[in-house]
């Protein structure tokens, strides 16, 4: 019997469970073998969830991979499809690499992602104020897209927790369960792994002179986003996710 983790956790019914519909909302039925798949968004969610489309008979090749973007809802899974599932896994990233990710392609990237003062005016924050503002938001505000990764677990325990920092693990260890991956960075270009990646202090530094950088093909490696500060609220903010990341995979992935 597969427990779900957030159902009991509050007295009320499920449909006003916000932790227990946001991570419902994030599962999703992959139907030919009968699994569950919990998607996080910067834990190659895209290439995961197009795959997915692809096994289920909704898409026929990478022409088709803008539709999963009006459709995110569409493969949410059952309650019954839950608890019969055969197979259900999960991707979790490091929690330093995702934040600033999330910021580098978010925020600098304009995906998205605007601040505006108290008048509206649009506003340029540097990755510090971004984490600062990250910690000053109720857990439950906060994007999905920096939101923590334990509020997207919907099972008490999956039969596999992958490392995206060891994503080729995964991508074999799902195609002998019957999945087949179809990476889509080179065709959504999402991220930043076209970049030439330059060292620096960039923590911070504004997100528009940062834009400038990417517009003349580079961006900060990482760890250059990070001083003393900003790893202290990494740490203050996703203490669950670090917790969790270094139980089922060790430290030696961490970008800290």
């Amino acid at each position: 019997m597969r427990l779900i983790r957030n159902a009991r956790i509050q007295n009320l019914k499920l449909s006003e469970n916000e932790l227990y519909t946001f991570s419902l909302n994030h599962t999703l039925a992959l139907y030919d073998i009968d699994a569950i798949y919990t998607f996080i968004p910067k834990n190659a969610c895209s290439t995961l969830r197009y795959s997915l489309a692809l096994a289920n008979g909704y898409l026929r090749n990478i022409e088709d991979i803008n539709w999963i973007h009006q459709n995110t809802q569409t493969f949410v899974a059952s309650q019954r499809e839950i608890a019969k599932a055969k197979y259900s896994f999960i991707v979790l990233r490091c929690p330093y690499t995702r934040i600033a990710s999330c910021f580098l392609d978010k925020v600098v990237n304009e995906i998205g992602v605007k601040f505006h003062d108290s008048l509206g005016n649009q506003l340029s924050i540097n990755f510090y104020e971004f984490l600062s503002y990250i910690y000053s938001q109720n857990r439950a505000n906060r994007d999905q897209h920096w939101r923590n990764q334990t509020d997207f677990l919907h099972y008490e325990q999956y039969d596999d927790y992958f490392s995206l920092e060891q994503f080729s693990e995964a991508i074999n260890s799902l195609k002998i369960h019957g999945f087949k991956v179809h990476n889509t960075q080179n065709v959504l270009k999402h991220d930043s792994t076209s970049f030439k990646r330059i060292e620096g202090n960039f923590s911070k530094m504004k997100e528009v002179e940062l834009k400038k950088i990417r517009e003349e093909g580079y961006v900060p490696e990482y760890k250059s986003m990070f001083g003393d500060n900003e790893i202290k609220l990494v740490k203050e903010i996703y203490r669950d996710d670090l917790d969790l990341y270094v139980n089922k995979f060790g430290n030696h992935n961490l970008l800290f």
